[in-house]
C-alpha cells in the first residue's frame, strides 16, 4: 500500500473553509439525564454569571472561541464566540478535536470542531509561545439538534474521529430547531456512535453511525484501540445497571462499517440472558484502554460510578475478563499513568460530584468537591500472570471514614476486601466541605474577600471535579469547571501535590453560553497536555492554550514519518517462509517495530523478539533508522489455516525507555501505533 503524507503536510496545507454551512432535522425531546446523579433544577447560584481570572504557577498563551473557521485573531476572539457549549477535547500531534454539545442558531449545527495547534505542539521552548495562535479549521455538522456530542476520541493515526451522541440538548434548553446549509453532513441519529473521517481536517466527512435497541440514552463516552491487529471503539453506555455497561464496535475502515461484537457489565456478559438490575447507581461511565506498561496487554479501565473502577483484560475484546476493583462512589473518570513510575503501575481515580444539596443517596454530599485518588494496581500481576484471582485494590479513604459505609456492596461480592490491603496511595480534593472556607482554597481570593461569598455547597456539578490526562513524567492536569484547570504531581513518593492552577476565563457573552448548566466562566470540562503545553476545554468558552512555569516545552513534539510494510505475499500456504520489508522515512532517526501473530515465527533478521504472555509477537528492529528499508523474515505453522492480522507497525524515538504503556491521547515519549499498516495475511493448510 502506498505511504501515508505526514500529518504535518496534510494539516499545513488544509485549505481553511468558511464554515457556514449547517444541517437541521426534527428536534427529538428527552426526559433523560447525562448522569443519573444530576439534576434538573435551577443553575445554581455561586458562580453563574461571574469571571474569574485567578492563576498560580501558570499562562495562558493560546485561545480561540470558536465562533468561526480561522485563525484566533480573525474568528475566534471572546466577542465572536459559538452560541452552545463544547464538552471533550483530544490532541492528535497538530490537531485538536473539541466536540460540541449545542450549537443554537447563531452558530449552527455544529457536532465536532476542529483546530490548529501546532504552533504549540511543535514549539522546541517556552518562548516560541509568545507570538503563536490557535487556527480552527472546520466544523462537521450534527444532523440532529437534540443530539449532544458528549465525547470524542481519534484513531491512532488521527484520520478518524468518534462521536460519541446522546439526546440530551433539551435538557438543557438547547433545541431551537434551527438549521443553516448543508456543508458536512453527519448522522440524523440522536444516541449513536458516530465515525467520521478527518484525514483532511479542512474537510471532515461523515463515514458511518451506529445505534443500538437499547440506546435510549446513547454512549456517553468512548475509547479508541488496537487490539489483535484490529481497531475497536469501546463504549460507555446506559443510566443503569440494567442497560449500562460497554459495548464493543469493531471497526472496519475499508468497508466504513462498525460491528457489534460484545457487551459487558460488572455482573452479566453478552452471552449470558439475565442482566444485572442494581439499578442507576452501577453504570458505566467512562472508559480508557492502555497497553500495559509492564506486560503490553490492553487493560480497560471502566469508571463504573458506585460499582468502582473495574480493571478488565480486553486482549479478546469479545471475552472481557476482570482484573480487579478499586472501591470507591462516583467514579468518573480513571485514567493511567501512561508508563511505570518509579517501577510502579499507578492510576488515579477522579469523583464527579452532584449537587450538594441534593439527596442522591450518596454518603458525602456536604458540600466535598470531588476527589482524585492515587491508586497501586501493581496487585494485578499476580491476576495476569494466572497465579491469582481478580484481585481487590482496596477501598477509597472516604469510603472508609468513621460513620461512613460503602454505598453498594453488591457491586464487590466477589471480592473479599478483608483480605487484601489497601493500595490508595494519596488523594487530593479541592474543597473537603461547606466547613472549608475559600480563604482556604487556591484561587478563590475574590471569593474570599467578599463578605457576601460563603460557601455552602454548590447546585449542578458548579465545582466538581471532571476530566483528567496525565503525562509521562507524573503531571496530571484535570478540567475541574469552575475551579479551571489544576495541575498535581505524582511525586517520588507517591503523594499528589498541587502545583498550579489556572482559573482564567474569556469574557464570553453571556447569551452565548450553556445556560441551563452555568453561566459561568471558565468552566472546564477536560484538560489535556502534549509537549508541555496544555489544552482545556472550556464549555462555555472554548478551547485554551496554557503553559506552566515548572513544565518544559518542547520536550514532546510529533516525529514526522512515512512507514508502510511489504511483504512476499498475502497468502501462504502452511510453512512457509516469508521477508517482510519495512520502509522508513523520517526527519530523523527512530526506532521501529511490528507485531504478527504469536504462533508465528521469527527465522531471521537483526530483530528481538518478545512474545506478551500468548497475546501478540512484538519484533523490534535492533538498529535505528532514519531513512531505509529493514528486514526480517517469519515462518507460517504447519498446521495455520485462516486469517490473520499483521500489525500495527509501530515507532518510537531512540531514548523511548519503556517498551509499552500509552495514556488518554497520543504522546510522543513512548511508541506509537501506525494503523494504517495492519495488513491481512491469508494461510492455507498443508492439507487442503
Amino acid at each position: 500500500m502506498p505511504a501515508r503524507e505526514s500529518l504535518e503536510s496534510r494539516t499545513r496545507r488544509a485549505v481553511l473553509q468558511a464554515a457556514a454551512g449547517a444541517l437541521g432535522v426534527a428536534a427529538i425531546g428527552s426526559t433523560a439525564v447525562a448522569h443519573k446523579e444530576s439534576t434538573n433544577g435551577g443553575t445554581g447560584d455561586q458562580f453563574d454569571g461571574e469571571r474569574r481570572d485567578a492563576a498560580a504557577n501558570t499562562e495562558v498563551v493560546g485561545y480561540h472561541s470558536a465562533g468561526g473557521v480561522g485563525s484566533a485573531s480573525l474568528a475566534g476572539r471572546p466577542e465572536d464566540p459559538h452560541y452552545g457549549g463544547f464538552s471533550e477535547l483530544r490532541i492528535h500531534d497538530d490537531l485538536a478535536f473539541a466536540s460540541v454539545f449545542s450549537s443554537r442558531d447563531e452558530t449552527p449545527d455544529r457536532g465536532l470542531a476542529i483546530f490548529d495547534v501546532s504552533d504549540f505542539t511543535r514549539a522546541e521552548s517556552r518562548s516560541e509561545l509568545e507570538s503563536v495562535d490557535i487556527n480552527c479549521l472546520s466544523f462537521f455538522r450534527n444532523e440532529n439538534d437534540a443530539a449532544a456530542v458528549m465525547d470524542v476520541k481519534v484513531s491512532d493515526d488521527g484520520q478518524y474521529a468518534f462521536l460519541s451522541k446522546q439526546p440530551l440538548t433539551a435538557l438543557f434548553g438547547e433545541v431551537d430547531g434551527s438549521s443553516g446549509t448543508d456543508d458536512h453532513d453527519g448522522g440524523a441519529d440522536a444516541a449513536a456512535l458516530e465515525v467520521v473521517d478527518v484525514s483532511d481536517p479542512g474537510n471532515p466527512e461523515f463515514v458511518t453511525q451506529t445505534t443500538l435497541s437499547v440506546w435510549t440514552l446513547g454512549p456517553h463516552n468512548a475509547w479508541y484501540h488496537q487490539i489483535g491487529g484490529r481497531e475497536y471503539v469501546f463504549t460507555a453506555h446506559g443510566e443503569d445497571g440494567v442497560t449500562g455497561g460497554i459495548n464493543v464496535f469493531a471497526f472496519d475502515r475499508e468497508l466504513g462499517t462498525l460491528e457489534h461484537v460484545n457487551w459487558w457489565n460488572y455482573d452479566s456478559e453478552l452471552a449470558e440472558p439475565e442482566v444485572g438490575t442494581e439499578g442507576g447507581s452501577t453504570y458505566v461511565h467512562d472508559v480508557v484502554v492502555q497497553d500495559d506498561p509492564r506486560y503490553g496487554i490492553p487493560i480497560l479501565y471502566d469508571a463504573n460510578w458506585d460499582a468502582g473502577t473495574r480493571l478488565l483484560d480486553v486482549s479478546d475484546p469479545t471475552d472481557i475478563e476482570e482484573l480487579g476493583v478499586f472501591e470507591m462512589e462516583r467514579a468518573h473518570h480513571t485514567v493511567p499513568v501512561p508508563t511505570l513510575l518509579g517501577g510502579k503501575r499507578v492510576f488515579v481515580a477522579g469523583h464527579e460530584t452532584p449537587a450538594s444539596h441534593a439527596d442522591q443517596g450518596h454518603v458525602r454530599t456536604d458540600g466535598e468537591s470531588g476527589h482524585y485518588y492515587l491508586v497501586d494496581a501493581d496487585p494485578l500481576d499476580a491476576v495476569i500472570e494466572g497465579e491469582a484471582d481478580p484481585t481487590y485494590l482496596g477501598i477509597s479513604s472516604t469510603l472508609l471514614e468513621d460513620g461512613v459505609e460503602p454505598a453498594s456492596r453488591e457491586a464487590f461480592e466477589m471480592y473479599d476486601p478483608e483480605a487484601k490491603p489497601a493500595t490508595e496511595l494519596d488523594h487530593w480534593i479541592l474543597l473537603e466541605s461547606t466547613d472549608q472556607t475559600f480563604d482556604e482554597t487556591p484561587g478563590f481570593e475574590h471569593e474570599a474577600a467578599d463578605d457576601d461569598w460563603e460557601y455552602e455547597g454548590f447546585d449542578d456539578f458548579n465545582l466538581s471535579a471532571h476530566n483528567l490526562d496525565i503525562d509521562t513524567d507524573g503531571t496530571v492536569v484535570a478540567g475541574h469547571y469552575h475551579a479551571g484547570t489544576r495541575f498535581l504531581r505524582i511525586t517520588d513518593d507517591f503523594d499528589l501535590e498541587e502545583t498550579g492552577y489556572s482559573r482564567v476565563g474569556p469574557d464570553v457573552p453571556e447569551d452565548a453560553t450553556l445556560g441551563e448548566l452555568t453561566t459561568g466562566t471558565p468552566f472546564h470540562w477536560s484538560a489535556v497536555i502534549r509537549n508541555g503545553v496544555t489544552v482545556s476545554s472550556g464549555i462555555n468558552g472554548g478551547p485554551q492554550t496554557i503553559a506552566h512555569d515548572e513544565i518544559e516545552v518542547g520536550t514532546d513534539t510529533p516525529v514526522d514519518l512515512e512507514i508502510e510494510r511489504e511483504a512476499d505475499a498475502s497468502l501462504f500456504t502452511a510453512g512457509q517462509t516469508s521477508q517482510v520489508r519495512v520502509h522508513v522515512d523520517a526527519d530523523e532517526p527512530v526506532r521501529v517495530r511490528d507485531r504478527i501473530p504469536v504462533d508465528w515465527e521469527v527465522v531471521a533478521g537483526d530483530v528481538t523478539v518478545e512474545e506478551l504472555e500468548g497475546y501478540r509477537t512484538v519484533v523490534t528492529f535492533d538498529h535505528e533508522v532514519e531513512e531505509g528499508t529493514l528486514r526480517y523474515y517469519v515462518e507460517v505453522p504447519d498446521d495455520a489455516t485462516g486469517q490473520y492480522a499483521v500489525g500495527p507497525l509501530e515507532y518510537a524515538r531512540p531514548d523511548v525507555d519503556a517498551p509499552y504503556g500509552g495514556g488518554v491521547s497520543v504522546n510522543n515519549r513512548l511508541w506509537r501505533k501506525e494503523n494504517g499498516e495492519v495488513d491481512e495475511a491469508t494461510v492455507l493448510g498443508l492439507d487442503l
